[in-house]
């Protein structure tokens, strides 16, 4: 093989490589302090393992994806912004009760709202917005409305 060969075959894998690279995003969370518990810790941020996101590529497309273990996700290099949605707020569901108890302008808003933006800059640089999920405790979300009462349920 002629040198000119060998080097026009390296290229072209370096070429292909680049564009198929991928970051490994880390997407964590931060606990929220509910009623009766005592000293949670809220000031550390968790990874979010095994959760499963909807996304939207920058071309429109819509896929599911998991996180692994460590909280990782495969997002390609190509520039744009990829948004990340809990699938109770992409299928336009609510998070943990029945739809009565929410104020539907709030839950609207809220199902708009990726809950993370990552934005690739370059094949190297990307950026995770907000850096954690701020988690909400059951009876605290904010869309609930102010006249909903929540039922207590004992615990046995």
């Amino acid at each position: 093989m002629t040198n000119t060969f060998r080097l026009s075959m390296i290229l072209c894998f370096l070429y292909t490589f680049s564009i198929y690279s991928q970051f490994s995003v880390v997407l964590k969370y931060k606990k929220a302090r509910c009623g009766g518990v005592r000293t949670p810790d809220t000031t550390s941020y968790f990874i979010l393992a095994n959760k499963k996101w909807i996304i939207q590529y920058p071309s429109q497309k819509i896929d599911t994806i998991y996180t692994d273990v460590n909280g990782k996700i495969k997002i390609p290099n190509k520039k744009g912004a990829y948004y990340l949605y809990e699938p109770w707020k992409f299928y336009h569901q609510c998070p943990n009760f029945t739809i009565q108890l929410y104020d539907k302008s709030c839950l609207n808003k809220a199902w708009q709202t990726p809950d993370f933006t990552i934005t690739v800059i370059s094949n190297k640089k990307y950026k995770l917005s907000p850096l954690y999920l701020n988690t909400h405790c059951p009876d605290k979300h904010p869309c609930l409305r102010t006249d909903t009462i929540i039922p207590h349920i004992p615990r046995q």
